[in-house]
């Protein structure tokens, strides 16, 4: 059975505890058409508090209209709004709702170079969101089309979501406070798996941990940790860009709606290679080529920390989350405080994996350990 969502008790955590939005901050929400009751939910939530809400709402099915019209070009396209970058750049907080599309099979058969427009089109949007200067809460209304195209079942995604979202987050910080404590005083990690077929070195070097544990503090905006997702409950770091070195496997992975299943990895120096899959290793390959700058280059680990959630979905923003996984993303990480500069970034989920930092075990066959 679908368990039911307050929007209202959902936008109240979202706005008051997660982003700690004040009283005549500037706060703007994008949405899709779809997640037009949850934006319609922050903005009350914001006016309550006495802040300045403006809703941004696209349509997908605008969007993809435009994107198959050959009467556009790729550089019209490529164009972003400077209406919607004006609003970003005079916002104190962005809360956006959607990292997917509604229906992501509906974009998968479009040309590459029109993806790719469209990529071009997002770079200075987060060029805006992701400055420093304000801050960034992200997060998803999820749709039955999105399950089905993760080949999932509609009620485990959707209660998996939000039972996400209203975690116990008081755990979840101090779990996050005990491994970034270790992690700063770190300078390797390394990842294996009981079948070999993981085993790959980072350096964490000195580079800043962040706390993904469901609230933008004042202490998160002193140090410039200003960027939130929710469901929230990771801790996560931008390892030094040519350190990675070894191999990972990624039992399942999506690209819009697409299958990569049983993805092998090589990492040197920091560069991805892929060396086989049993489905999509031409669509990785895509992907990594068409993502351009650092897209194939190791950008982030991560390890999830949220209880709440129990299944991987193959919905990205669940699986990273998820209690006793980890994540490797390739491409852009200069939110976090390293130097790939791209238009990709790309979550691959490990699974059973074990943790050594510095040759202390934190996480065996995916069980936490501290």
């Amino acid at each position: 059975m679908l368990i039911q969502v307050d929007l209202e008790q959902v936008a109240a955590r979202l706005v008051q505890e997660a982003a700690r939005v004040q009283p005549g901050e500037r706060v703007t929400i994008l949405g899709r058409a779809d997640s037009l009751a949850f934006c319609e939910a922050l903005e009350l939530e914001c006016r309550r508090l006495q802040a300045l809400p403006f809703v941004v709402v696209g349509s997908d099915t605008a969007l993809l209209a435009a994107l198959s019209d050959a009467r556009i070009s790729d550089e019209v396209l490529a164009q972003p709004s400077p209406q919607l970058l004006a609003a970003l750049a005079a916002s104190d907080v962005i809360i956006s709702t959607f990292f997917e599309r509604a229906d992501p099979l509906r974009f998968a058969a479009l040309p590459p170079a029109r993806l790719r427009a469209l990529r071009r089109s997002e770079e200075a949007p987060s060029e805006i969101i992701f400055d420093g200067t304000r801050r960034w809460l992200g997060t998803e209304v999820p749709t039955p089309q999105q399950a089905q195209a993760l080949g999932t079942d509609w009620q485990t995604l959707h209660n998996s979501f939000w039972q996400g979202m209203l975690a116990d987050y008081s755990l979840i910080a101090a779990q996050a406070r005990e491994l970034a404590g270790i992690m700063e005083q770190a300078q390797s990690l390394h990842i294996s798996d009981s079948a070999g077929r993981t085993n790959l070195t980072l350096r964490i070097g000195g580079r800043p941990i962040e706390r993904d544990d469901g609230v933008i503090g004042p202490e998160d905006i002193a140090v410039g940790q200003v960027y939130l997702n929710m469901p929230s409950g990771e801790v996560c770091f931008a390892p030094i860009e040519n350190s990675a070195s070894g191999r990972a496997f990624v039992e399942l992975a999506y690209w819009q709606g697409q299958a990569i299943r049983e993805l092998e990895l090589e990492f040197e120096q920091g560069m991805v290679r892929p060396i086989r899959a049993a489905e999509g290793l031409e669509l990785f390959q895509r992907v990594i080529q068409d993502g351009g700058g650092d897209a194939a280059r190791l950008g982030e680990f991560g390890l999830g920390l949220n209880p709440a959630i129990t299944s991987v979905t193959g919905f990205l923003l669940l699986d990273e989350k998820m209690l006793g996984t980890i994540h490797l993303a390739l491409g852009e990480n200069r939110p976090l405080g390293g130097t790939n500069n791209s238009a990709l970034h790309w979550d691959l989920v490990v699974q059973h994996a074990t943790i050594s930092i510095d040759g202390q075990i934190v996480l065996k066959d995916g069980r936490l350990l501290i």
